[in-house]
């Protein structure tokens, strides 16, 4: 009868941490078992959540602090991308500017592919976003995530130039 109860209490243990595991993911004891594509899709996911709740810290906490990010594609359809930034700072300049400009992020109708290294990810969606007036911003997106040690190390945003400047009305339109 002792025995049992050990053996109760153990399996009870076990079904516990499991249940916490797969609430939390993003634990360091949630991915050792996990495989790299795994940690990345997760890691991925966490990234689009942190976007959509417009919570910096949880950005941050991504970030490499030499992570680079490229606007890929640029407004006046020359090959240069729309933007570069370089570094921690410049980065999350450019999210805390989508963050000001957007009321409402939402991704829908998302994919994520993973290299079979776990290195990089992709994420299509289609943005259903609110300007902070309260014009709808739908836009499609193609991300590219390189990530290093947990980190984001270098993010390609692409997203359609038309339908951000019809939008917002830019003058590099």
């Amino acid at each position: 009868m002792k025995w049992r109860s050990i053996t109760m209490v153990i399996a009870g243990l076990a079904v516990l941490t499991s249940a916490v595991l797969s609430i939390n993911p993003g634990t360091p004891a949630a991915e050792a078992g996990a495989s790299d594509e795994r940690q990345t899709e997760r890691r991925t996911r966490a990234f689009v959540t942190a976007l959509e709740a417009k919570d910096q810290a949880a950005v941050v906490a991504m970030l490499d602090r030499n992570v680079e990010l490229t606007v890929a594609l640029s407004f006046s359809g020359e090959p240069e991308p729309a933007g570069r930034f370089a570094g921690e700072t410049e980065v999350l300049g450019y999210l805390t500017g989508v963050f000001t400009n957007m009321a409402a992020i939402a991704f829908v109708d998302e994919r994520v592919s993973v290299t079979s290294d776990g290195r990089t990810s992709f994420l299509q969606a289609t943005g259903d976003f609110t300007t902070a007036d309260g014009r709808p911003y739908r836009n499609v997106y193609v991300f590219r995530l390189d990530w290093h040690e947990g980190r984001l190390v270098r993010i390609e945003e692409y997203g359609n130039p038309i339908t951000y400047c019809q939008t917002f009305g830019d003058p590099d339109c």
